[in-house]
């Protein structure tokens, strides 16, 4: 069964996929199900899982949580979640609510990422993400392996034609929440990389004219290198990328 499992829908403030669009991706792609992981807010839960039901595919409970050091991925908990408190505290409440606790792109440069500590702390798995460079998702990787920590895979998608880049392959059906939290903590599944798959264009929004130069801004900032230094816990290894992709 494949899901992805980090995608956001317009409940987050810088995406842009309508609920209904999303699903209809999701079907043409031919996956199984989609974990909306909305930034701080699982309030399209319900009505995806609504809509879910016409394209014969599963929406399940998550949510991207902001802690004061960087991103955790929630999963099957229909509660709010805790807003910036330390890593420790999200994730002492995320077992008191019986879901699973993921570390989002650990190593990615260009937002919150908890980085150093990975490995301070017990994560259900550790994400590859569709987003990371190479480098960063081998970082993952590598600290996944040192920790025996399995790997979960998401697209991170903001945009349409991103969804399913990066998806898990559970080697199980899954129904409801709680089989994803347990298939999660098993770790019965493997990451799986998708070429990409674009829609009719009709069913795109158009870019506002307030964000047209966004392809100026971000051409300028691949001008500039950036070298990034990870180093895992427990090895010596260490990872550069003299040009992220982000």
């Amino acid at each position: 069964m494949q899901i992805d499992m980090h995608v956001h829908s317009n409940i987050s403030f810088d995406s842009k996929i309508k609920i209904g669009l999303l699903l209809k991706k999701l079907k043409l792609l031919g996956l199984d199900g989609i974990a909306i992981t909305d930034h701080d807010s699982n309030a399209g839960t319900a009505k995806a899982k609504e809509l879910a039901k016409n394209y014969d595919v599963k929406v399940f409970s998550a949510v991207e949580v902001t802690t004061r050091k960087g991103h955790i991925l929630i999963y099957g908990i229909d509660d709010q979640p805790p807003f910036k408190r330390s890593v420790e505290e999200t994730l002492d409440w995320v077992r008191d609510h019986d879901g699973a606790a993921v570390c989002a792109h650990p190593y990615k440069v260009a937002s919150p990422s908890l980085r150093d500590y990975v490995y301070k702390h017990k994560f259900d798995a550790i994400e590859i993400n569709a987003k990371c460079s190479m480098s960063q998702n081998k970082a993952a990787e590598t600290i996944a392996h040192v920790m025996n920590i399995p790997l979960i895979g998401g697209s991170d998608a903001h945009f349409i034609d991103n969804v399913g880049n990066i998806n898990t392959s559970f080697y199980n059906d899954i129904n409801d929440e709680a089989e994803l939290v347990k298939a999660i903590k098993d770790g019965k599944y493997e990451v799986m990389y998708r070429i990409p798959i674009t829609i009719e264009g009709e069913l795109l929004p158009p870019i506002p004219e307030d964000e047209l130069d966004i392809f100026d801004k971000i051409l300028e900032e691949k001008k500039q290198a950036v070298i990034p230094t990870i180093e895992a816990a427990s090895s010596k290894a260490k990872f550069f990328d003299a040009q992220t992709t982000d």
